[in-house]
């Protein structure tokens, strides 16, 4: 199990998401093959700053995997347009 760190920055003139939010968009955009197997989220004015726990084989696979979950959550969720992944790092 491999613990990824991961950011959003959100455009100055979005609103303010709470955290619940941005944890339901997040396990939305969750396919099986991602390993994800607990996530958290804190929001912010600026965006949001998460951990998310994966199954994977190593530390690429797991930073590519949360990468690959929040960019679809970005790409999904009407209530995230505008964000974007502003980083990720095994912690």
């Amino acid at each position: 199990m491999h613990l990824v760190e991961f950011a959003f920055a959100k455009p100055p003139e979005a609103p303010d998401l709470p955290s619940d939010v941005l944890l339901a968009e997040l396990w939305a955009a969750c396919l099986p093959d991602d390993g994800v197997e607990h996530v958290r989220v804190h929001a912010s004015r600026a965006g949001a700053r998460g951990a998310a726990f994966l199954l994977a084989p190593d530390e690429v696979s797991a930073v590519r995997r949360c990468r690959a979950m929040c960019r679809r959550a970005l790409a999904l969720s009407p209530a995230l347009g505008g964000w974007r992944l502003a980083g990720t790092v095994e912690a």
